[in-house]
């Protein structure tokens, strides 16, 4: 919690201190107050932000602009000027804190940013987890709480910086905003750059920085507009041009100068795509519904199809065919070893002999006897023979897989809806012949076309793609914004190493996408369930085979990471101004014991060390038996939260002036946030970082408390 402020713009919420501190504690921890300046605000928004309700309306002003921006609303300019009503509330004309509840009006914001952008969850727990209105409205607003942390904690750090700092906002609510963004996993991972996706000029940074780097440029413009409005409302008639110098002026430079940067790497995108190999793509979006897949009587006819649908596009010269996710309708066992005889109902090139990639289930069993069953994208190629075959490697929980279902049974009977796949652990390419050269093909599923960690991973084969292929099936989601949403995502893969993408969707939106995020061909986004007469869609389009480019396959986040390092250095700084030096010693000595309980863990528990570090980094978790995952899961979180306990209870028992809580968190982020965001792999799923950081920093909290309170209390019954 911030310090209370003075004057009339304190937060009328806030509650009265139980005891003072020492004036010098006061003098290290407020800033002197000022005599407020008239003008620096909108006269209509000086009583709008001096009361609760005013402030609350301006942070959901900023999540509903946020969410505007984004498709399939797709008013993106808003993104450039949506975060400034939310920076009013958090700062004063003078750009200090201005309310002591910083955390509450960002996770406001951030809940409706979420809440507009992702409100199909309410309808996919209805229609496909069988859940009542009243069970799955609580289990959205949890999803978008958790997804609005990001949010939340960019207000409580950029007012805590501010305090005590003399950077322009224009600069720090970007250092800030990054490095949140980079260390706060979703469930459905998405960026601020969502917005600008359809803005190709703008998004060409991605191929150095990622899609963190357009955020960056977002919310650079916002600070740079907060900076501005304040500074033409304390500017002296004739002197608010100066308002526009200095650092706003650098911020329009650096936004201007990425513009030119991204006009440039177009135009050698067009050079390149222009003078490259072309293989014609076809893509059958049949329009299946969810409900239809698998169901004998029914898998015919969907299969037929899809035969009639290539033929068609191979008689218009397609060279390669693309099904999507699960688009094959008969289960394949394993190891998949080509196509079927002519007479098999179940034969994939009937009446075509193209290379094909397609979407299937495949079995095998098990050590113990039981069937796995995986998500498989299978190339066939020419002669029907296999090309390759790839197993989704990120399954979407709750919908694909439950968590430790065999060791939770319980909860696998209470929700049998939920499918319980087997994972694969490595990516793979496939090859294909055009015209006398051995080219590459990308194989994603789903939503790993929207990870940028495993774009990277992909790319680091050693015959790392020329051209990407993503099949998916959204038909879970019907004709809402996620289709759109997920396709959003997708164009930075492309500009990130510069090499296309075909989708093939089974309900859309199924697109071609060329190396600089461009959409130039894209199908319609249905749903088959309220448009029982939706016909099928077939794409066809020349594809470029360009050789990898972009620097963000060697640089990764790099720029994540530059700027968290800046974030943390200028919290060192602002607390060594706050005449609070940050005590290093317990942040080192907390992260010590933190790790030392882990390999504590991995010698006394079977699991071992290995096993533990293996969740605790969420890197090879993946290919651990189910029984060594789940064991080695809870031992962590034991080990982990019974050390913040002990290490709680320790400082709480010391004579200190001032807790040593912001050095026992950030030991605790660094034993577990950190190291997974730069050792680790962050490609979703991972939302047990924060879970488990969160846990940790609880127990941690109320045992510090709790033992100061009864030292305390100790202390003055022996004293009297």
């Amino acid at each position: 919690m911030l310090p209370r402020m003075s004057g009339p713009a304190s937060d009328p919420s806030a509650t009265p201190a139980v005891s003072s501190p020492s004036p010098a504690a006061q003098s290290a921890s407020l800033p002197l107050p000022r005599p407020r300046r008239s003008g620096a605000l909108p006269p209509f928004l000086e009583p709008v932000l001096a009361s609760f309700w005013g402030r609350l309306i301006l942070s959901i002003l900023s999540g509903t602009l946020l969410f505007l921006a984004c498709a399939d609303f797709d008013i993106w300019p808003l993104c450039w000027v949506g975060m400034v009503p939310l920076l009013w509330v958090l700062l004063d004309d003078d750009g200090q804190p201005r309310t002591e509840h910083p955390f509450f009006y960002g996770m406001v914001t951030g809940i409706f940013a979420n809440g507009g952008g992702f409100y199909w969850i309410v309808g996919l727990l209805q229609r496909f987890g069988h859940l009542p209105w009243i069970v799955a409205a609580p289990l959205f607003l949890l999803l978008v709480a958790y997804q609005a942390l990001t949010f939340g904690l960019f207000a409580v750090i950029i007012c805590r910086l501010r305090m005590h700092l003399g950077l322009k906002v224009t600069w720090l609510a970007p250092l800030v905003w990054v490095a949140c963004e980079l260390c706060v996993p979703y469930v459905f991972p998405w960026y601020l750059a969502i917005t600008q996706a359809w803005v190709p000029t703008v998004i060409q940074i991605a191929d150095i920085t990622g899609p963190l780097g357009v955020s960056f440029l977002l919310v650079l413009s916002n600070g740079a507009l907060f900076d501005v409005l304040h500074a033409l409302g304390r500017a002296k008639p004739g002197r608010r041009l100066r308002a526009f110098l200095g650092t706003p002026l650098a911020a329009v430079a650096a936004i201007v100068l990425s513009l030119a940067y991204g006009t440039v790497r177009i135009h050698q995108v067009d050079a390149a795509r222009q003078s490259a190999e072309k293989i014609r793509v076809g893509v059958v979006q049949a329009n299946v519904g969810i409900h239809e897949k698998f169901v004998p009587g029914l898998r015919e006819k969907q299969h037929d199809l899809h035969l009639s649908l290539s033929a068609e596009l191979t008689s218009q010269g397609a060279e390669l065919l693309l099904w999507p996710e699960s688009s094959y309708p008969y289960p394949l066992l394993r190891p998949v070893r080509g196509d079927f005889p002519e007479r098999d109902a179940r034969k994939v090139q009937r009446g075509f002999q193209t290379p094909i990639v397609f979407g299937a289930l495949t079995a095998e069993r098990s050590a113990t006897g039981e069937l796995d069953m995986y998500n498989t994208a299978v190339m066939f190629d020419k002669d029907g023979k296999t090309a390759g075959t790839f197993d989704k490697n990120f399954l979407l929980i709750f919908g694909e897989y439950l968590p430790f279902a065999h060791e939770l049974a319980f909860l696998r009977e209470a929700i049998p809806e939920i499918s319980n796949f087997s994972r694969g652990t490595e990516t793979t390419t496939f090859p294909i012949d055009v015209r006398g050269k051995r080219y590459s093909l990308g194989p994603m599923i789903c939503y790993e076309d929207i990870i940028p960690a495993f774009g990277r991973r992909l790319f680091a084969d050693k015959n790392p793609p020329n051209l990407m292929v993503n099949i998916t099936n959204d038909a879970w989601f019907g004709a809402t914004s996620e289709p759109y949403e997920h396709l959003a995502l997708a164009v930075f893969r492309a500009v990130e190493h510069r090499v296309e993408l075909v989708r093939a969707v089974n309900t859309g939106v199924s697109a071609f996408i060329d190396a600089a995020g461009r959409v130039y061909k894209k199908g319609p986004s249905v749903d088959p369930q309220l448009q029982p007469d939706a016909k099928p869609v077939t794409l066809l389009a020349d594809m470029a085979l360009l050789p990898p480019g972009g620097m963000f396959q060697r640089l990764g986040e790099s720029f994540g990471y530059a700027c968290l390092l800046a974030v943390l250095l200028l919290g060192v700084l602002s607390r060594q101004r706050a005449g609070a030096p940050l005590r290093l010693e317990l942040l080192v000595v907390g992260s010590f014991a933190l790790h030392g309980s882990v390999l504590l863990g991995g010698l006394l528990f079977p699991s071992g060390v290995k096993a533990l570090y293996a969740v605790l980094l969420h890197r090879g978790e993946q290919a651990l038996p189910e029984s060594v995952a789940f064991a080695a899961s809870w031992q962590l979180l034991l080990m982990l939260v019974v050390t913040s306990i002990g290490l709680g209870v320790y400082c709480g028992r010391q004579r200190r002036e001032r807790p040593p809580t912001l050095e026992l968190i950030g030991a605790i982020c660094a034993t577990t946030v950190l190291p997974v965001t730069v050792l680790g792999r962050m490609e979703g799923n991972t939302g047990a970082v924060v879970i488990v950081s969160g846990l940790c920093v609880v127990a941690m909290l109320l045992a510090l408390r709790l033992t100061a309170r009864r030292h305390r209390k100790t202390t003055q019954q022996a004293s009297s």
